[in-house]
């Protein structure tokens, strides 16, 4: 233990002394001072408050909800434009709404720019006075504008009301329910599987009881919507993508069955009725808030998602066709080869330091980028096995697709 002596000493050594014009360092400059003061009075005016006539909005908070939770309301990115007054929006998780917005063209520093103070309402039964520009780098940050509420006609698509004579039925699309009294599925909420069949329903479920993919358990049927003029299957690999952050991991019977996810029931109808009329390319489904997001593509008419975690994982980086690239993609390619060759030994193989023994390398993630071009699409997709096959090939076995920048895909079927 150190005795107050020896304190003493250490603190008296010189290079603690600190002259008066070293110190002057730490003084802040004036300017510095008053602007700190003035953001801080900033702060201090939009500190939230409680409202006092919040029963007149917890109404529309609730109908917000519900819509997003039917897919009737879409999230989307921050634009300038897209914050109006009227408008919802969600930062670090809580709903705002903007109910008065009083914005001009201001001097701010040395440019022109749009801001003003507004009257945010917001779901916890608060509200305050903040600038539109802290409402747009607070939605940048960590939230997304509310759309309006679509028309109704989106589901359109499913009740087959314009099929003639010359369409043809490809089979079904069908989500199920499970009627399992395992507590690790009986306990989920919003737990569904997403299949095709292209026989009836009926007959693909008789012995769900003894099927893993079923989850060993009897089912519910909760819809079945006929498909007309398309690769189902491929629609099906589609909407799996789609909604693969929301896939449920489970074993049963010794499996992993894949296509079990939870994710709401109006947000599936919707999803489907927009890969059946294409336009599905504008949305992703956000688990978090548990409703579609809208893509916004930049000026290049590009489509990209959120940076994928990588954190303590091996990725491999490849460069690969632009039409293996697309399959992959689009789920009809699923494992991707590899030649071990004097120029690739050192990227696919890895020598344990003690042994010097060489292994195949076995990555988590796959990092494809189609061509070498600046502007080419490139993913992340998991890696779900490396298999070795003599004498020198590698064959990687993918999974979902987690992360990815592309151009506006062509969804047709």
């Amino acid at each position: 233990m150190m005795i107050d002596k020896e304190l003493d000493d250490i603190l008296s050594d010189p290079i603690f002394e600190i002259s008066e014009a070293e110190q002057r360092l730490f003084d802040l400059p004036e300017a510095i001072r008053q602007g700190r003061s003035k953001r801080s009075q900033a702060d201090e005016v939009a500190q939230r408050k409680t409202c006092a006539n919040f029963a007149n909005y917890a109404h529309l908070f609730a109908q917000v909800r519900k819509d997003l939770r039917e897919g009737r309301r879409s999230l989307v990115r921050y634009k300038e434009d897209n914050v109006q007054e009227n408008t919802f929006f969600i930062a670090d998780g809580q709903m705002g709404y903007i109910e008065e917005l009083d914005v001009a063209q201001r001097q701010i520093k040395d440019r022109v720019r749009k801001d003003g103070r507004s009257r945010v309402i917001y779901e916890d039964g608060t509200e305050s006075n903040i600038l539109f520009r802290t409402i747009g780098k607070n939605i940048t940050r960590n939230g997304y504008v509310i759309t309006e509420p679509n028309d109704g006609h989106e589901l359109d698509a499913l009740s087959g009301k314009d099929v003639t004579d010359e369409d043809e039925a490809q089979g079904w699309i069908y989500v199920l329910r499970s009627l399992s009294t395992d507590e690790r599925i009986a306990s989920v909420e919003n737990l569904y599987k997403i299949g095709f069949t292209r026989t009836p329903i009926e007959q693909r479920i008789r012995n769900a009881c003894n099927e893993s993919t079923y989850l060993m358990a009897d089912v519910e049927v909760l819809g079945t919507y006929r498909v007309y003029n398309v690769n189902v299957q491929k629609l099906e690999a589609l909407i799996h993508t789609f909604f693969h952050t929301a896939q449920y991991q489970v074993e049963i019977g010794g499996k992993k069955p894949e296509e079990w996810f939870v994710v709401p029931l109006p947000i599936i109808r919707e999803a489907i009725a927009k890969f059946i009329d294409g336009s599905i390319v504008n949305y992703t489904y956000n688990r978090e808030q548990q409703a579609l997001e809208r893509n916004v593509f930049d000026s290049v008419n590009r489509l990209r998602t959120l940076p994928f975690d990588t954190a303590g994982l091996d990725v491999l980086s490849l460069t690969i066709k632009q039409v293996y690239f697309n399959e992959i993609f689009r789920g009809e390619k699923d494992v991707e080869y590899r030649q071990i060759k004097n120029t690739t030994v050192g990227k696919l193989t890895l020598v344990d330091k003690e042994t010097g023994k060489r292994y195949v390398r076995q990555p988590n993630l796959l990092r494809l980028s189609a061509g070498y071009a600046k502007d080419r699409d490139v993913m992340l997709v998991e890696v779900r096995q490396t298999v070795f096959i003599q004498p020198n090939q590698v064959e990687y076995h993918l999974g979902r697709v987690v992360e990815y920048d592309v151009r506006k895909p062509d969804q047709t079927f």
